[in-house]
């Protein structure tokens, strides 16, 4: 139609499947096209012809420049070098029309499937509104780790299904870290504990022989990583009961150990966090230095000293504190 191509959208029979409307629905929402040159407002734009002064390139129709939608088949087929794609992820904005037309304009052409499986993901706001520049309150991810750890924004997105609005605060990022300091209290919990075991653990505990299970069971629901985290938490608070009641086990530290390694490797290789790189192991040694000083301080009743080591420490993030069982610490 004067040099632009359209898509008739009413020839391709399944076109309303990934968003599950009919196109007549589809039709009362979609806004009012002033495109004189389509037969219906639903027809897209494959090929676009330019105006005076526009970005163009020749074609058989006109010189003009490719449709929004197009450009993102030709991208992914291209360099992806598939006609269908294992996974397509996106907002849930771009349901409709982006999504629908990039199907319907594939799957037209090779007759194929041109993706396997969807992923929408809900959108982000802040404090309840939309997150934009205009609004000044627009914040990115390098904004974000100024303030905050890589694991505290993980935790944050972790705490919700992908498919769910995300609103970022800073009482639901202080809540992310205090999730992420249960995990850590446990663990070096977990590591005095086991430290120097040899002994096998020969019967697990019913919670600890669930738990992979369990947290397998919840990713399997659509990579639900908020049930995820519920059976991690769940697991903490067993664990957690379970070093306080039964010291006197032969097991004990044996059990304890294999539990804290299984928390650990689901938290490391499948939520990314508690993820040691070579600066945090830098940073350990001399955490691990400045504990033993104090400790020594301790020891001989120099309270002056450890009061000045504890500051030493909570200065490079590290909060320690006395109890029962003597020092423990964890990350500010």
């Amino acid at each position: 139609a004067d040099g632009h191509v359209y898509f008739n959208v009413r020839a391709f029979k399944s076109y309303g499947k990934p968003s599950g409307q009919s196109i007549d629905k589809m039709q009362e929402a979609v806004r009012i096209d002033q495109d004189s040159h389509k037969k219906d407002p639903l027809d897209f734009a494959l090929w676009k012809k330019s105006g005076e002064n526009e970005p163009s390139w020749d074609s058989p129709w006109s010189k003009g420049r490719p449709g929004w939608h197009i450009e993102c088949s030709c991208m992914s087929m291209k360099h992806l070098k598939t006609q269908t794609l294992d996974i397509h992820a996106g907002g849930r904005d771009l349901i409709f029309p982006h999504h629908e037309n990039e199907i319907a304009q594939s799957e037209a052409l090779t007759g194929k499937p041109f993706a396997k499986y969807w992923i929408h993901h809900g959108l982000l706001t802040i404090n309840n509104q939309k997150m934009a520049k205009s609004l000044g309150n627009f914040i990115t991810i390098a904004d974000a780790l100024e303030k905050y750890s890589p694991d505290q924004l993980k935790m944050f997105f972790l705490s919700s299904h992908y498919a769910s609005a995300v609103d970022f605060s800073e009482e639901k990022m202080v809540e992310s870290k205090k999730q992420l300091q249960r995990i850590e209290i446990l663990l070096q919990k977990v590591e005095k504990i086991a430290a120097g075991e040899k002994n096998e653990m020969q019967e697990a505990p019913e919670f600890v022989k669930n738990f992979k299970d369990s947290f397998i069971e919840s990713m399997d629901d659509d990579f639900n990583t908020a049930k995820g985290l519920g059976v991690i938490f769940e697991f903490v608070n067993e664990l957690n009961k379970y070093i306080d009641s039964e010291k006197e086990s032969s097991q004990y530290a044996a059990v304890v150990g294999c539990a804290g390694n299984k928390l650990k490797m689901i938290c490391q290789e499948i939520f990314g966090i508690f993820i040691e790189d070579n600066k945090n192991k830098e940073v350990s040694n001399e955490v691990e230095s400045l504990l033993a000083q104090r400790m020594e301080a301790r020891q001989s009743k120099d309270y002056g000293a450890s009061d000045q080591l504890r500051d030493e420490l909570k200065a490079i993030g590290i909060l320690v504190e006395d109890g029962l069982d003597g020092q423990t610490w964890r990350r500010a």
